[in-house]
């Protein structure tokens, strides 16, 4: 089934290049096929969210992808897109994923659970295999857990987790995980729902999407001032909801923060230094593989393999031809030649 006809298409790109240029410069919008896409979650409706991609830096072809299915749990797939693992833990909405400072070959993985509205840190090996919850932190300070991120920075591991009320906490881990421990640091407040947030360690800097208003940057550091800027809103070309956010992390600061656009079906690209956009993409119908629309969760990987040589980006997909939802991967090249 065809989502988006070449018309349609082809009008939207003209409303995007109308754009007053104070407002979003010189913006590049294209399509693309998903090269890969995952095998369906369990449940049915609105159940696939949010994914991160565990990097196997010494096999990059064994690198993993770490997703939620908020009415079931984890599901772990490979790269090809085939369940490896799943793990009926509670109703897990995002995730996010760092090395662990304390085991080679294992991984971190934060996940938001609404079943017992916490936060979860779990362990897994590098093959995809959960080997335990080494924190379950009931919160009840949010409401509903919603988004999720680590920031790792030199000295301290930081979760910062947001709620459907509009609140943002930060929270502390002391790396320690025999016995871990996470420890409360500040509250943000915004005035409606946030779930996307990412960090970016090389600037210091917290990425937050507010789903009807935009994306703001605030010091990750939480001595540091509160004050926030809104780095790029909502207009009559990009639509609310700003839903999830990641960052492709590049040689020397470079590369893009990138923001999924519900409501305009498709993904932003936000040049990391300058916090200019400058490329609008969609996923749309392959011969095989159909496209993506109303996207929650995104990543984005630089790890290179065979299949994708210079990484690759994956999104939710909120359709998926009648079946329950699944994850679609992109060629990175393909994004950015």
């Amino acid at each position: 089934m065809q989502k988006f006809n070449i018309i349609l298409s082809f009008l939207f790109f003209l409303s995007l290049n109308a754009q007053e240029p104070n407002k979003l410069g010189s913006l590049f919008y294209l399509e693309v096929n998903a090269d890969v896409e995952t095998e369906p979650v369990f449940a049915g409706d609105d159940a696939a969210d949010d994914m991160c991609v565990l990097e196997n830096l010494m096999n990059p072809e064994k690198s993993l992808i770490i997703s939620s299915d908020k009415k079931y749990g984890i599901i772990v797939y490979d790269l090809e897109g085939n369940k490896l693992y799943d793990y009926e833990v509670g109703r897990i909405n995002n995730v996010d994923i760092i090395p662990s400072k304390s085991n080679q070959d294992k991984y971190l993985v934060a996940g938001t659970n609404r079943t017992f509205n916490s936060i979860d840190l779990y362990i897994f090996n590098s093959n995809g295999e959960l080997e335990k919850n080494i924190v379950r932190e009931v919160v009840p300070s949010l409401k509903d857990v919603y988004g999720i991120t680590f920031y790792d920075d030199n000295y301290n591991t930081y979760v910062f987790v947001s709620d459907k009320k509009g609140n943002v906490e930060q929270w502390s881990f002391n790396n320690d995980e025999s016995s871990p421990e996470i420890k409360f640091e500040r509250k943000l407040r915004f005035s409606s729902l946030v779930e996307g947030i990412v960090a970016d360690e090389s600037k210091g800097k917290v990425y937050i999407g507010q789903e009807r208003r935009g994306i703001w940057e605030l010091s990750a550091n939480p001595n540091l001032s509160d004050d926030r800027k809104l780095i790029f809103k909502k207009n009559k070309y990009f639509k609310p909801d700003f839903e999830g956010l990641t960052i492709r992390d590049e040689a020397d600061g470079k590369g893009y923060l990138i923001a999924s656009v519900q409501g305009s079906n498709g993904y932003l690209l936000i040049d990391r230094k300058s916090l200019n956009a400058k490329i609008f993409f969609r996923i749309i119908d392959g011969d095989k593989i159909d496209g993506t629309t109303e996207t929650d969760g995104i990543d984005v990987s630089s790890i290179k393999t065979s299949k994708f040589p210079n990484g690759f980006f994956i999104a939710q997909d909120d359709d998926n031809d009648g079946l329950n939802q699944n994850f679609k991967l992109v060629d990175w090249n393909k994004i950015i030649k």
